[in-house]
């Protein structure tokens, strides 16, 4: 949007200036900022399209996240606590309401003495996901009609990453659906 927004400006400040080679530069100026204000308005609609677009797909995350220690997917004292809280706002802020929980991983491969219970990150993800949801169901006798688990594997852009940010990639989001149909369903 930006390419375009600066090509249009220019356009018209070329145009401006072969076609109304008397009009004084003050009127040339006053059109350029009209321009360059069209643009920027277009700008933030475009901005906030995608934002809505996004969070149209991604729907609401529940926040804080829980978050898990290195090569597990049993859920810590302070998640469980976070799920009691989420599992409150689930049935009275979302009631009825599809969601969805995502797995994580952190970018650490999964050790020799855990690859018998964690085959790969992405399977580590799967396990945590899953753990969450059986724990609202169990505990909290929360469902969905059409619950799905998400597992994500660590990003390859995440390959560097420093030791103090990994924690934060060890986690599960719980995801509230905003009621739309998707894949093209009703």
């Amino acid at each position: 949007m930006r390419f375009s927004a600066g090509v249009l400006i220019v356009a018209v400040v070329l145009g401006g200036c072969q076609g109304t080679s008397q009009e004084p530069n003050s009127a040339l100026q006053a059109r350029l900022d009209s321009f360059q204000t069209a643009a920027q308005t277009l700008e933030r609609r475009l901005q906030a399209a995608r934002d809505s677009l996004r969070s149209e797909q991604a729907g609401t995350a529940l926040t804080p996240h829980v978050y898990f220690p290195s090569g597990s997917a049993w859920i810590p004292d302070e998640g469980r606590r976070r799920l009691d809280v989420h599992a409150r706002t689930l049935r009275q802020e979302h009631a009825g309401a599809d969601f969805r929980i995502r797995g994580y991983t952190d970018p650490v491969p999964i050790g020799d003495s855990l690859r018998d219970t964690y085959p790969s990150n992405w399977y580590l993800a799967a396990q945590r996901a899953a753990a969450v949801a059986h724990y609202l169901d169990t505990n909290h006798d929360v469902r969905s009609k059409s619950l799905r688990i998400e597992a994500f594997g660590p990003s390859p852009t995440n390959a560097g990453m420093p030791p103090q940010r990994q924690p934060k990639e060890r986690r599960v989001e719980i995801i509230v659906e905003d009621g739309r149909a998707e894949d093209g369903g009703t």
